[in-house]
């Protein structure tokens, strides 16, 4: 009697079967998952990089369009939107063909093309990027920069107005107590009495004038400094960054504007100052006073009474009139906003006309530096602070770093899309262990071995003619050589025109024909007459790896047919050759057609060249 448990039930090898069959099936979801997911990457790695140079350039150019027009209509964004979706899908496009097998010509325009639209994403992209990382640090920069150049002019201006009303105090003070002195004890002019007289007079007339001055000086000294005051106040403000200073649309060109004409008005009260008419009228007053020695009496005399100390001093006080400080326009840049897209671009072109020009303009570090160092500077002159003043900055070292974060973008899409041969190589390589493991791997198997040696003698023939130049594939056929190989291979390349295979070419010359084949050692090095054909784009790779894989190309493989002599006359139903038959099997060919094949093999190939056309 049988042991029932010696045999597995029915059910259990079911059970068995179905979760063996399960995990399989998953293992080769999981394995076609893997081979598909570096294409997944690509595509979500160009959908992200793409989509971040769309709204970089999108964005400047909206804000570049709203600094000329104002705010912008739905419709009208909507439109740019779309032009800017155009052209980031068109540079994709140029992208994926640029890596295609195109002719020469063609990739050269797609590569011009490319950098055309490259550079106008760049540049938009630049200036949005600006916009966020360094157009608010730059205005800051700016208005630090331009109220402290005010400002200390402003002091400058204020101290010497200052030093001129002390100087008129001490003089005021200097005569009165010389009219005391001369009313006491004379002697302040040579040979004076004392007592009252034209010399005292002279000295308190003095007094009052200096005084009068003085008090002038001082009130425009207050004005002075209740401007420095103001734009300390300001300056304050903008490097704090104070939430008044911001105006609806979140930037400060509007307080920074203001601004702008406060300083105007500060600049131009204090230029004013130098052509005030009274300071003028009391700076020649007391330039008068200083050369006049010999003063009347009052009788219908004079009388004599130099004052060296006094003369002194009022030719000082003239000439720091005279010396007074011009301060020289300064605008502080509203950079913020809209406007940042427009001072980009300006720095951008700038920089590239003066690289084109191989004169680098400063950058705005620089610029600021340059023209603190003019107004400075006795050397420049009247006319050098306007000039340096004129100049237009380039692009500093913080503005590389927006810059290079636009580039960037548009290099990682061009890193992706140069990745495709890749991809496709990995995908071949499944494609071929798929086959090889499918069921009629070994039924190909022996049709490979069956055909490999005819289709190695054949392409040991194309082998002879073949050549790489500028990227493309050539053949040369021999015209003027004998033999049985040569007259295959123009009966080869007869029979390829017109078959989208090979083209006629006119390049390259025959003597750099010569040199490619004398390098990888043909025999037809030594030819003078040659046919060149051009392969087109592909179709080389294509047909070495048919001969890899044990198939040809049916243009190629009738080519070659024919160029043999035996080219097939007709075919069956379904196709095929004449000579399959037609059975349960419609893969396997009848006898007369393998005899043929067989014969086929058999056949002596054209023997092998020498140097000099002589047999091997």
């Amino acid at each position: 009697m049988t042991d029932s448990s010696e045999f597995p039930s029915t059910d259990a090898d079911a059970k068995l079967d179905r979760a063996i069959n399960a995990m399989a099936s998953g293992n080769q979801r999981w394995q076609r998952l893997r081979t598909m997911f570096p294409g997944f990457v690509k595509i979500f790695l160009i959908v992200c990089l793409a989509t971040i140079s769309w709204f970089a350039t999108y964005s400047g150019m909206l804000e570049l369009i709203k600094a000329n027009t104002g705010e912008i209509d739905l419709v009208y964004r909507i439109a740019i939107a779309f032009a800017v979706a155009t052209l980031m899908l068109m540079i994709i496009y140029i992208l994926d063909t640029l890596f295609s097998p195109v002719s020469w010509w063609l990739r050269t325009l797609y590569i011009f093309g490319y950098v055309f639209l490259t550079l106008i994403s760049v540049g938009f992209g630049f200036g949005y990027f600006w916009k966020f990382l360094e157009s608010r640090a730059e205005a800051t920069r700016s208005a630090e920069a331009a109220i402290t150049h005010v400002q200390g002019a402003l002091q400058k201006g204020q101290v010497r107005l200052e030093q001129l009303g002390t100087t008129l105090d001490t003089l005021t003070a200097v005569s009165k107590q010389k009219a005391i002195d001369e009313r006491e004890k004379g002697n302040t002019c040579p040979n004076s009495k004392p007592g009252e007289g034209p010399r005292r007079r002279l000295r308190d007339a003095d007094a009052s004038n200096f005084a009068f001055v003085a008090n002038f000086m001082r009130t425009r000294t207050q004005a002075i400094e209740k401007d420095f005051d103001a734009l300390n106040g300001d300056l304050a403000r903008v490097v704090s960054k104070d939430p008044t200073t911001f105006d609806a649309t979140g930037t400060r060109n509007s307080f920074l504007g203001g601004l702008n004409r406060r300083l105007d008005l500060t600049i131009t009260r204090f230029n004013a100052l130098r052509s005030d008419p009274q300071l003028i009228e009391h700076r020649d007053m007391l330039a008068a006073r200083a050369e006049r020695a010999v003063f009347p009496d009052g009788g219908g005399g004079t009388f004599a009474c130099p004052d060296v100390q006094l003369q002194t001093a009022l030719r000082g006080v003239a000439k720091a009139v005279d010396g007074l400080p011009e301060i020289e326009n300064t605008q502080v840049a509203a950079v913020e906003g809209a406007e940042a897209i427009v001072e980009a671009f300006r720095r951008l072109t700038t920089t590239v006309i003066g690289a084109i020009q191989f004169k680098l303009p400063p950058s705005p570090d620089e610029l600021r530096d340059l023209q603190r160092k003019a107004i400075q500077s006795a050397e420049q002159g009247p006319t050098g602070a306007p000039a340096v003043l004129a100049q237009e900055p380039g692009l500093g070292s913080r503005d590389y770093i927006p810059l290079f974060i636009a580039i960037f973008v548009d290099f990682c899409i061009l890193l992706v899309s140069v990745n495709r041969p890749i991809n496709r190589f990995q995908g071949l390589v499944s494609l071929m262990r798929d086959a090889r493991e499918a069921p009629m791997a070994e039924m190909l198997g022996k049709f490979h071995d069956t055909h490999a040696s005819g289709l190695a003698r054949e392409f040991e023939a194309l082998q002879h003619v073949v050549f790489d130049f500028v990227g493309d594939y050539y053949a040369a056929v021999p015209l003027s050589a004998k033999g049985d190989e040569a007259r295959y291979l123009v009966n080869l390349f007869t029979s390829l025109e017109g078959k989208g295979i090979v083209d006629r070419a006119m390049l390259p010359p025959s003597f750099m024909v010569r040199r490619k084949l004398a390098k990888q050692g043909s025999p037809f090095a030594e030819e003078q007459l040659f046919r060149l054909y051009r392969f087109r784009r592909g179709a080389w790779s294509k047909l070495v790896l048919d001969a890899v894989l044990g198939s040809q190309a049916p243009d190629m493989s009738a080519a070659m047919r024919a160029a043999n002599g035996r080219g097939h006359n007709g075919t069956g139903r379904g196709g095929e050759p004449d000579g399959y038959r037609e059975s349960g099997d419609p893969a396997a060919p009848d006898t007369a057609y393998r005899a043929r094949e067989d014969e086929h093999l058999a056949l002596p190939r054209p023997d092998k060249r020498g140097p000099n056309g002589g047999s091997a």
